[in-house]
């Protein structure tokens, strides 16, 4: 079918099913005059709960019933749910009006959306899971500003390179994989400033990639320009990029931990790769908002106890693959199972041993930057 030529409720009902691909559905929002998914599906994606649960807006994926279960348990049913594609959508969502109770933004947008006004301290006496926190992420950097945490962790892991082992040929592992003109059009990077214009950052061995002079900006525009020909296509789909790699269209992509997982789990050789370079950790959870509802905040608090349990982490770590902040939910987890995840029974070893994520410091020149480069010039 040509989904540029549907109405907006058979687009919605399409998307909503999941029969189209990050591509086919930016194309038909834009052909349908649409700029974004929210502007199909409104403020609300998800079955609504009674008006007295607070409201998240995360992530699709994170209202699954598996993180969710303490919080159900006490108030019977789940919160309300609204999705972004990412945070800048997100960002600007809430800048023209909409007003959740409950946000889940990575550690290095803590600064930016503080500075707009947007966070509410968190009392972490009134989570219950606070002390099973893992100890190192309980301070993340940038995320208590003037003795107010602003911020907790849920989750974390890495961005590297899945790829194919038995389509790449190479004898040391480098983030340079996805510069390799032998895999041209073959190869995909993460659609965003964080674990696009970052990796090449990396990759041109800037000192710190998240604070650029201008001669390592120049340089690393050079090499996303140089890498654009070689790319099947940019993607923040990871379901479109774990079906290319299975298929044999893409031998290797950008990747967060659970896409290894997944491909591995359909029996498909693949490996996460342990660049030389470095790989990105990455830091992700949940904050309250600034204009949350009091009369909700009791059970926002109830939504950040029940997404740091050691229950919800468990079911994280061997359903997604990613790492969880609660200390706990490793117990359960083997050697093997961790191993598989591109994980380990020494969180903070691992952690650490990454290059980690952090605020970037001239994000509206990256950004413009990266739209340029991706526009051609």
């Amino acid at each position: 079918m040509d989904w540029n030529d549907v109405s907006t409720e058979r687009l919605t009902q399409a998307i909503e099913n999941g029969r189209l691909t990050r591509r086919q559905t930016n194309k038909a929002l834009v052909s349908a005059g649409l700029m974004s998914i929210g502007m199909v599906f409104g403020p609300k994606m998800a079955g609504a709960a009674a008006a007295d649960h607070p409201t998240v807006f995360t992530w699709s994926g994170y209202e699954d019933d598996g993180f969710m279960g303490s919080y159900v348990e006490a108030y019977g049913e789940k919160p309300n749910f609204s999705f972004w594609g990412d945070e800048e959508e997100a960002f600007a969502k809430m800048r023209a009006g909409f007003d959740p109770d409950v946000t889940a933004p990575c550690s290095y947008k803590i600064n930016h959306w503080n500075d707009a006004g947007m966070l509410a301290e968190i009392d972490s006496d009134r989570l219950t899971n606070w002390s099973e926190q893992i100890p190192s992420l309980t301070n993340v950097p940038d995320t208590i500003h003037d003795g107010k945490r602003l911020w907790i962790c849920e989750d974390w892991g890495q961005t590297s390179i899945t790829y194919r082992t038995d389509l790449v040929d190479i004898e040391e592992e480098s983030w340079g994989l996805v510069w390799d003109k032998r895999y041209a059009g073959r190869l995909s990077m993460i659609d965003s400033l964080i674990d696009g214009v970052m990796v090449a950052a990396i990759y041109i061995g800037a000192k710190d990639p998240y604070n650029m002079t201008p001669d390592e900006v120049a340089t690393t525009k050079e090499a996303l320009q140089e890498q654009i020909p070689l790319l099947r296509f940019y993607s923040n789909s990871m379901t479109e990029v774990e079906q290319a790699l299975a298929s044999g269209e893409l031998v290797a992509a950008v990747t967060w931990n659970a896409s290894a997982l997944e491909l591995s789990n359909q029996g498909l050789p693949v490996r996460f790769m342990v660049p030389k370079e470095g790989a990105m950790t990455w830091t992700c959870g949940l904050s309250l908002m600034s204009w949350a509802d009091p009369a909700k905040l009791d059970r926002s608090y109830a939504v950040l106890d029940s997404y740091i349990s050691k229950e919800s982490g468990y079911w994280e770590i061997t359903n997604w693959g990613y790492g969880h902040a609660n200390a706990r939910a490793f117990d359960n987890v083997t050697d093997e199972e961790l191993a598989a995840r591109g994980l380990s029974n020494d969180p903070d070893a691992l952690i650490s041993s990454g290059i980690f994520q952090a605020a970037i410091g001239n994000e509206p020149e990256l950004q413009a930057m990266f739209e340029e480069v991706k526009a051609g010039f």
